[in-house]
């Protein structure tokens, strides 16, 4: 007898503890279920909202499409053929001797004004505020001169004093000297030690750039 009450009394106590447990279960299912319903509802007004305002929102553009291009961008879409008149333009230029051997130099503005119509170029005022010694100097030579005979450069592209403004140095040649052939400027200024030719330099100041070769 004593085991079955030992018995009896175990299952009461744990159909108590079932019970309790089932109890809490209840009371804890609920508050879960409004939970439940609570998230159920947050993620339908977000679905919601989401739908109703998505094509608002998708339909405007980003703000790194409506941006404009990069400079890099925009300057790739510039150059030679962007100017068609750049193709086809022709434009006065003339062979001139640097060290022995020729370039072409395009001539397009110079001053004084009397200088802009030897050379049929642009009159450009502002080159008066060029100081004609800061610039590398290229030769004319006037009046008797040898067969073959063109201007002379005291640089070109390339070399630590290149520029587009030359100062204008007139050449002549001394009475009783025959003329040669002058193909640099070491040449000149040589010849000009030893008395045979005379190199004077100007004022003129004349922008005549040196193509590059192709």
């Amino acid at each position: 007898m004593f085991p079955s009450r030992h018995h009896s009394k175990a299952h009461p106590a744990g159909n108590q503890h079932a019970s309790r447990s089932t109890g809490r279960a209840l009371k804890i299912m609920p508050a879960l279920a409004v939970g439940v319903t609570l998230m159920v509802a947050s993620a339908a007004c977000s679905s919601g909202s989401s739908s109703a305002g998505g094509p608002a929102r998708t339909s405007a553009p980003a703000p790194a499409t409506s941006a404009a291009p990069s400079s890099a961008a925009a300057m790739s879409t510039l150059g030679a053929h962007s100017l068609p008149a750049q193709t086809s333009q022709t434009l006065p230029a003339f062979p001139a001797f640097y060290d022995a051997h020729k370039d072409v130099v395009v001539v397009t503005d110079a001053y004084p004004k009397a200088a802009a119509a030897t050379f049929h170029a642009n009159y450009a005022p502002s080159l008066s505020a060029v100081q004609p010694a800061s610039q590398p100097a290229w030769y004319i030579v006037r009046g008797p001169a040898a067969p073959g005979q063109i201007a002379v450069l005291g640089s070109e592209p390339g070399e630590s004093d290149y520029s587009p403004l030359w100062q204008t140095v007139i050449v002549r040649w001394k009475p009783g000297v025959t003329p040669q052939v002058l193909t640099s400027d070491n040449m000149v200024l040589d010849l000009a030690k030893k008395g045979q030719l005379t190199a004077t330099k100007t004022a003129v100041i004349v922008n005549a750039t040196v193509v590059p070769k192709s």
